[in-house]
């Protein structure tokens, strides 16, 4: 879908947000990730189609909600879709969604714009050949003050898990996550949770969580929610795999630990070296924030100088990154993450700024350089 670069600014600092990686490097620590699966490469799809309400502002909440038929309406119709998903795909929870009204500065009227989606979608595995649930939340709108000052940027605080040992999350994940928790299904009523609760038929089966972004903190956050559920339950024929892509830590190093021992073998992040988004919170990564773009090449290729934080946002950064290094915010299974190099973006215009080539790399780089989509589908999710 269509990003604005602005809300990567919005992101990345306190009134911004979010962070990088230096020298066009893989980020310390991490090696050299193992090949995507076709599979991973379907599920990021579906991840991307959460976003279907990005940038859009509307009369009424009746109007937001009517848009998300159009994911179900793709994986029915779409036939490029449908080539690379297969045939059987269709939404059968939500989409959900939860709204806030956006002040008009120019009208009596206030307008409704999305804060967080969240979908799942059946369908065949067409590796496995068998069917698996896919549960795909949406990231930040770029519209959404709610989405990026409550949930983004909102670290400073942090929450307990709630379990023993389990660490704490940052306040603004727990903000999301109760939100998410809270959606239910205007067809049957149900909550996520009540919903897969249904799904515990004989033989195994597959519920895979993934987000992007926001959805990409969020979505581990869920996963460990229900597998907590399945264990006290006693249910061992789900199996619940994580595909984050893009998405911030959501916790301390304690919950890091926590949630890895959960998840074990099928948490499958996917991250780029070079997108601001991945590197918050965790203080070692956060402090490559200014030098991210600085070396040209291979950023603003045919120019005399890479891409520099603007001044103000400096600033903020700075004020941000004192609050940061008092943190014990670390991403999850850092071993485990599928780490790529996005390529630089060109600007043959001279038009290329730091916040433009982070809005590159935080999506088209993605679609790009990890997932390999299709045109037809790059297309399909810029439209």
């Amino acid at each position: 879908m269509k990003k604005d670069y602005h809300v990567v600014a919005l992101i990345l600092l306190g009134v911004m947000a979010l962070a990088s990686c230096n020298d066009h490097l893989l980020p310390p620590g991490i090696g050299e990730p193992n090949a995507l699966t076709d599979t991973h490469k379907r599920i990021a799809l579906l991840c991307m189609l959460a976003d279907i309400n990005y940038d859009l502002v509307a009369a009424s909440e009746q109007e937001l909600s009517l848009n998300t038929l159009k994911i179900n309406e793709t994986l029915q119709t779409n036939a490029d879709a449908r080539a690379y998903l297969g045939a059987d795909w269709q939404v059968v929870w939500g989409p959900a969604i939860a709204n806030s009204k956006k002040k008009s500065s120019t009208s009596p009227v206030d307008s409704f714009v999305t804060d967080n989606t969240m979908y799942v979608a059946r369908g065949t595995d067409l590796t496995t050949g068998k069917l698996i649930h896919v549960v795909a939340i949406a990231g930040t709108n770029v519209v959404s003050q709610k989405g990026a000052i409550a949930e983004d940027v909102n670290v400073v605080s942090e929450t307990d898990w709630g379990i023993p040992g389990s660490g704490r999350i940052s306040a603004g994940s727990h903000v999301g996550f109760t939100i998410l928790n809270s959606m239910t299904d205007a067809t049957t009523g149900k909550t996520l949770l009540q919903f897969l609760s249904t799904l515990n038929a004989p033989g195994p089966s597959e519920i895979a969580f993934t987000g992007h972004s926001l959805g990409g903190a969020l979505c581990p956050l869920m996963a460990l929610k229900f597998i907590e559920w399945k264990q006290q339950m006693g249910y061992s024929n789900l199996t619940v795999s994580i595909y984050p892509i893009a998405g911030p830590t959501p916790g301390n190093a304690e919950f890091a630990l926590y949630a890895a021992r959960q998840f074990g073998a099928n948490y499958h992040s996917v991250i780029n070296a070079n997108d601001m988004v991945p590197h918050a919170w965790q203080k070692d990564r956060f402090a490559q924030i200014p030098s991210l773009y600085k070396n040209t090449p291979p950023f603003n290729p045919g120019g005399t100088a890479g891409f520099t934080l603007p001044l103000k946002e400096q600033l903020d950064y700075d004020a941000l990154k004192v609050v940061i290094d008092s943190k014990t915010y670390q991403r999850i299974a850092p071993e485990q993450e599928y780490v790529f190099q996005g390529g630089a973006n060109s600007y043959p215009d001279g038009s290329g700024t730091y916040f433009k080539e982070a809005k590159y790399q935080h999506t088209i780089a993605y679609y790009k350089d990890a997932f390999g989509f299709p045109q037809p589908i790059i297309d399909a999710l810029a439209n």
